[in-house]
């Protein structure tokens, strides 16, 4: 007994420690920790983004010996030449693209990729070995179509895509450093017309070179994996070619285009945007469940996007499936949407904004279903925010939180100038709780945005507004202002519920945010109503496309009592007369989620479609116009001049 009471007080004062490591480790966080036991997730991806960079263990005089270093995996990988037809001779591919022509078993996790057979002349369509046409290092593209044996059978994992460079030498194949994410073309704006940034990742550490066509030569400093090289000394809207080399493995040759000085316009006279939101996987397996993406769709947006000339995508969030605590499955998301729409990026910037579904978390269980879930802390090393900086590159202009403790705002709020148009990027979920559980714990619910956020967005619509420059401004954001269809029951609107708010814990007390939802929104459109300039406010998260123009006569305002998602009549909503020139908001939540379809709203959407497809902007000196463009090919709708609604208005 005296044994077992001398390790139950050891234990007792570990668990002491325990709990005051844990406090301290949590007492200056703005939430207040949920008295329940962890709660995990599901995890979409059952392996990771390290299995796939460390796939090659051995190679020989046919190929590469690959382990997964996972005995309980099974299936197939599909292999070909990448980019597909990447050479110099007519008939050679332009945009970078996967294609297979072998495949092997795995088993117990491994595999033999016979890349000999590639080079016979009836697979050899990159023209290898160099010389003979081909543009590059050479590289395979491959496909891992996965099993995993679990006490209950054969589980299938789904497929990962990734790539290999190499050279044969001495006899045998050699693998180099892996370009394995990029290049990417980023930084593209006409608030510095001179310069933009190429950005890479490579697995394994080597000196990253770019070679832009009659500038020069620009090097980093330090070898590394991941590759940040800014481009300087640049013309204003004129067209480079460039090519990426880092230790011995080099790409094939990509352009890229400068954005011209502000006000101004491209060589071909007109500044073309793409814009669509919500590419988490579909329903239909294949390509539209690609680790956590719809890459059918996705990379269809992209495909059209680059024929029909598009100089920048914007893209409005819920990217993928997201919802886990596990900051690998999470990664591994991310990167297979940005393996979805590298075609494009390699010549032309992505900007992506923050959706509900790009959520690290850290849950517990409360009895409920999901549990009790905020965003995953250490917020400067596992929220969802710092993970999206660090995967993505947008600008870094956006607002400073107010309470420092909080999440940054950087990459995921921003702005920017492309010719005659500035672009806004907003965060309405930003900080996220459970959203019946944020006054219990604090956090911020699906749709809010803070006064922080609030004030510089009204002082970039004001800086618009005075700035001669600027024509027309383009607001993105995630959460629908004005939900029609699958988010009405939140986003910007809750039904009207403006008790809905964030709040903050601060001395022991979880304290409430002064505006609800329903003045956040208000604000929000005032500020944007009130900005001359402002052509569209663009919005995802309901998968399909609509649009609605909100003017001070649009009934948006609860007036009734006891408001609520059974309450139908328009009488009881009311216009808001601080709104005053009319706008449009349009919602394209259509990269391949699975769809919704119209709800009652007292606003009425003048056209709604559930296809997918993409949103086409086009500005030059006199007006701005969108086309939505169905994946059938079919322009669903479109709108000539998007300014012309605000002709009337003194």
């Amino acid at each position: 007994m005296k044994k077992v009471g001398s390790v139950l007080k050891h234990t007792f004062i570990l668990s002491q420690f325990l709990f005051i490591a844990s406090a301290s480790e949590t007492e200056c966080l703005p939430v207040k920790i949920p008295p329940y036991p962890p709660k995990k997730t599901k995890v979409r991806n059952k392996i990771t983004l390290k299995q796939l960079l460390n796939l090659v263990v051995d190679s020989d005089k046919k190929g590469f010996y690959i382990d997964l270093k996972d005995p309980t995996l099974y299936g197939y990988i599909y292999y070909g030449p990448y980019p597909f037809e990447a050479g110099t001779k007519p008939g050679c591919a332009d945009y970078d693209y996967f294609r297979f022509r072998k495949k092997a078993k795995i088993i117990a996790g491994k595999a033999f990729i016979n890349v000999k057979k590639l080079f016979k002349d009836r697979y050899n369509a990159n023209n290898w070995p160099e010389g003979q046409g081909f543009s590059g290092t050479p590289a395979i593209g491959y496909r891992l179509d996965l099993f995993k044996i679990t006490k209950k059978g054969f589980e299938y994992l789904g497929f990962y895509d990734g790539i290999i460079h190499f050279k044969y030498e001495n006899g045998k194949f050699v693998k180099l450093p892996t370009i394995y994410e990029g290049p990417f073309v980023t930084n593209v704006t006409s608030d510095h017309y001179d310069k933009l940034n190429i950005i890479f990742k490579t697995d394994k550490v080597c000196k990253g070179i770019v070679l832009v066509e009659g500038v020069g030569a620009f090097k980093e400093e330090k070898a590394g994996k991941f590759h940040n090289i800014p481009i300087k000394d640049l013309n204003p809207a004129e067209t480079y070619k460039y090519v990426v080399k880092c230790g011995d493995t080099i790409t094939r040759v990509y352009k890229f285009e400068t954005a011209p000085r502000p006000g101004e316009l491209d060589r071909d006279g007109v500044i073309k945007i793409a814009f669509a939101g919500d590419s988490r996987e579909g329903v239909g397996g294949g390509e539209r469940n690609f680790a956590g993406v719809n890459k059918k769709v996705l990379s269809w947006i992209a495909q059209d996007a680059y024929r029909k000339g598009a100089d920048f995508i914007i893209f409005g969030g819920d990217l993928v499936n997201g919802y886990t605590d596990d900051p690998e499955d999470f990664e591994l998301q991310l990167f297979a949407w940005k393996q979805s729409v590298s075609g494009y990026w390699r010549s032309h910037p992505v900007y992506t904004g923050m959706g509900n579904h790009e959520a690290l978390l850290k849950c517990y269980d409360d009895g409920s279903k999901y549990g009790v879930c905020l965003d995953k802390f250490p917020y400067n090393k596992y929220s969802a925010e710092i993970k999206f900086k660090e995967n993505f590159y947008n600008f870094e202009n956006g607002p400073t939180p107010s309470d420092p403790r909080r999440p940054t705002y950087k990459e995921n709020v921003y702005s920017f100038k492309y010719g005659p148009v500035m672009v806004i990027s907003f965060n309405n979920n930003y900080w996220w709780t459970t959203n019946k559980r944020v006054k219990d714990f604090g956090g911020s619910p699906e749709g809010y945005i803070l006064e922080d956020q609030l004030k510089w967005i009204e002082e970039k619509l004001k800086e618009a507004e005075n700035d001669p420059t600027v024509k027309y401004v383009i607001l993105f954001a995630q959460e629908p202002v004005f939900p029609a269809g699958g988010h009405v029951k939140d986003a910007m609107w809750y039904y009207g519920n403006n008790s809905v708010r964030a709040y903050t814990y601060k001395n022991g007390k979880v304290i409430p945010e002064k505006l609800g939802i329903i003045e956040v929104r208000n604000r929000l459109w005032k500020a944007i109503s009130n900005c001359s300039k402002v052509a569209a406010v663009l919005g995802a998260d309901e998968h399909e496309y609509y649009r609605i123009l909100i003017t001070n006569k649009t009934p948006v305002d609860p007036v009734c009592k006891n408001i609520d998602k059974y309450t139908k009549s328009k009488k009881c909503f009311a216009p808001n007369p601080d709104f005053k020139y009319p706008t449009w908001f349009i919602t394209a939540g259509t990269a391949g989620a699975p769809y919704y379809s119209r709800q009652w709203t007292p606003w009425e959407p003048v056209v709604l479609s559930s296809q997918s497809g993409y949103l086409l902007l086009e500005a030059d000196n006199n007006k701005i116009s969108i086309k939505f463009i169905s994946t059938t090919g079919q322009i669903v709708d479109k709108i000539d001049d998007l300014m012309s609604v605000k002709n009337n208005v003194k």
